[in-house]
């Protein structure tokens, strides 16, 4: 059964094929009432506890009443948030439809050190939440290798703040989670020789277990990609594919379309 590709036709209910609903009612930032950011792509920095952070941001065109999903994407391990934004194709899958926030790691890491990175995504969301038009209820974390670590780490400690996760090639990283159920879509190599599949089968498993799903599995697109039935609105989405260490090139507009079906 095809069930992602059914959302067009459906009314707005919840549907039991991987249990994704159609959009929840928008919770539009103090900054909607009068946005400040600049539409386009710029650079931003932010002290986090005495630690100067940078990141790019790319903000679709300011319209009046118009509110903005919010994803950050990491990169992997010695990339930037610049580059990987060049090379990454998550923003041309976001096609102007979604704020796109792709941070720096100190030292183009993403350990989490006394959690130094999950504070930077507390305040650069914070800001965007007071300067720009943003969803709060549709904030997304996503990235690649250890970008998709640092995106399991954010769903970890902000499920509940963050409303869906897409790691790429990553895996679990170890950490207590909130609690919180979570939705997550998941992509990895069979043959990807860095960061082995059991990694990913990891986080995979993680999130099934949050989210309370079966062991049954559907079709859903893009292909090859299966979805579980889990809590309603919480689906889990796995992607293994015949591929190393890479995200393959339908992987950024899966994930987007996975985000902005919520």
């Amino acid at each position: 059964m095809k069930c992602l590709s059914l959302l067009a036709a459906l009314t707005p209910v919840l549907f039991a094929c991987g249990s994704i609903s159609t959009h929840a009612e928008a919770q539009p930032s103090p900054g909607c009432a009068a946005p400040t950011a600049t539409a386009g792509v710029s650079n931003g920095s932010i002290d986090v506890a005495g630690l100067t952070r940078t990141y790019v941001v790319s903000i679709p065109s300011v319209q009046p009443g118009k509110v903005y999903p919010l994803v950050f994407a990491f990169h992997g391990s010695g990339d930037t948030g610049a580059n990987f934004r060049q090379w990454s194709g998550f923003e041309s899958a976001a096609a102007g439809r979604a704020i796109m926030v792709y941070p720096d790691g100190v030292d183009k890491v993403w350990p989490n050190d006394n959690g130094r990175d999950v504070a930077m995504f507390d305040a650069v969301l914070a800001r965007l939440q007071q300067t720009a038009c943003v969803d709060g209820a549709r904030v997304f974390g996503t990235g690649f290798s250890y970008g998709g670590y640092m995106s399991n780490t954010l769903g970890c400690a902000r499920a509940g703040v963050v409303r869906a996760i897409a790691p790429f090639s990553g895996g679990d990283p170890g950490d207590t989670c909130n609690g919180t159920r979570l939705a997550a879509w998941i992509a990895h190599g069979a043959q990807d020789p860095k960061v082995d599949i059991s990694q990913g089968e990891a986080s995979r498993d993680r999130w099934r277990q949050v989210d309370h799903c079966g062991d049954a599995v559907f079709d859903t697109n893009p292909s090859p990609c299966v979805a579980y039935g889990c809590d309603a609105g919480y689906p889990v989405v796995w992607c293994e594919f015949q591929g190393q260490h890479e995200i393959p090139s339908w992987g950024p507009a899966g994930a987007l379309a996975f985000f902005l079906s919520f």
